[in-house]
């Protein structure tokens, strides 16, 4: 005969372990499974504007800028490296140091902004990152104080990101920022750029000649005062870019003939836009996936959107959420092994986070949504 009171134990028990594996799996798998996450090692303060790199050797490199606050003059740029899956991060090391002055450069910077990284086939990495460039007026002092004294500088590193050659100005028009990833295209690099002031999207085709960048064109888009264009390659041989909308109307969208240096086809998608940026990426199957805030407000989540014709997008799954502070500026790469690997600002804007999650999972993911 049964023991009653053991059956509601075990019963208990088994509801128990049950709620528990339930609780873990909505916090995400552990590292090794489809979605891993981990949060980078950084100093108190501003910690912002990351970029990631997969290098030869399997480990990843993600640099961002870091200081007592944004446009401060005690801004640097940091790296950390990590395993392939982000379960271990080295303490930061400081990549850019505040006040210094590239070739080429009329003055030093006042502060850091965003970074970029491109990881070329013969092992090095180049970092493309803003500057606030310094300008000290007698008796005034510095009357560059925020993003429209802003240039483009360069460095590269032969040794995984450890050491850097000394940076050069790569792009000297006032204003003027990175945001998202480089593509490759035609033998060189495609630069989706942006000028804060003139508040409009700059495409630039960039060639690495050994120690140096250089730019050998430009391709403005005009008059819609859209800002921080991310690229995707399409089928075609265009790109599709998307856009971060001052207005806060809505995710934009256009296409990009690189060949022909063509824009085309500026248009809204169905998706919102708090005035924050986005990353975009393609899920080797055609179709478009945004990493995007979904609000028109706030950035306090941070979502995945999919669609097919690169216009009209279906909702997806979360990748951040306001019980973990929410999240901004995501930056992603497809690394080796088919697994896809996003940074992202949180904790508005205090702390680097990471997050990897396999095909299955995004398929799964809108799977669920739909």
């Amino acid at each position: 005969m049964k023991n009653p009171k053991a059956s509601r134990r075990a019963a208990a028990a088994s509801s128990a372990l049950g709620a528990a594996l339930l609780c873990a799996a909505l916090a995400g798998p552990t590292h090794g499974a489809e979605i891993d996450r981990a949060v980078l090692p950084a100093p108190p303060g501003l910690n912002h504007g990351a970029a990631i790199a997969e290098l030869r050797s399997g480990a990843l490199l993600v640099c961002w800028y870091s200081g007592r606050h944004e446009e401060d003059r005690s801004v640097r740029i940091l790296c950390s490296r990590g395993a392939g899956d982000g379960s271990a991060w080295s303490a930061p090391w400081t990549a850019v140091a505040p006040g210094e002055q590239a070739i080429g450069a009329t003055a030093p910077s006042k502060s850091l902004g965003n970074v970029t990284l491109t990881a070329l086939p013969d092992g090095r990495i180049w970092m493309i990152y803003g500057v606030i460039q310094s300008r000290l007026w007698p008796l005034i002092g510095e009357v560059c104080r925020n993003w429209a004294c802003a240039r483009i500088d360069a460095r590269v590193s032969a040794d995984e990101g450890r050491t850097w050659a000394p940076a050069h100005r790569l792009v000297d028009i006032g204003g003027a920022l990175p945001r998202a990833e480089l593509r490759p295209f035609d033998g060189g690099w495609l630069g989706p750029f942006y000028e804060e002031n003139q508040q409009r999207v700059l495409i630039a085709d960039i060639a690495f000649d050994g120690p140096r960048a250089r730019v050998r064109a430009y391709w403005p888009l005009d008059g819609w005062k859209l800002i921080q264009p991310s690229l995707v390659a399409q089928r075609d041989g265009r790109f599709r870019a998307y856009f971060r909308d001052q207005r806060r109307r809505g995710v934009y969208t256009a296409r990009f003939d690189a060949r022909r240096g063509v824009w085309t086809g500026v248009s809204r998608t169905n998706l919102p836009n708090p005035g924050a940026a986005v990353d975009a990426f393609g899920d080797g199957a055609g179709r478009y996936v945004l990493v995007y805030n979904p609000s028109a407000k706030h950035r306090d989540r941070l979502a995945l959107a999919r669609s097919a014709d690169g216009a009209y997008f279906a909702p997806g799954c979360d990748l951040a959420t306001p019980a973990d502070g929410g999240g901004a500026y995501p930056s992603v790469i497809r690394g080796h092994d088919g697994a896809w690997r996003v940074v992202y600002s949180s904790g508005h804007k205090s702390e680097i986070r990471f997050v990897r999650f396999t095909s299955r999972w995004l398929d799964e993911c809108f799977d669920r949504k739909g």
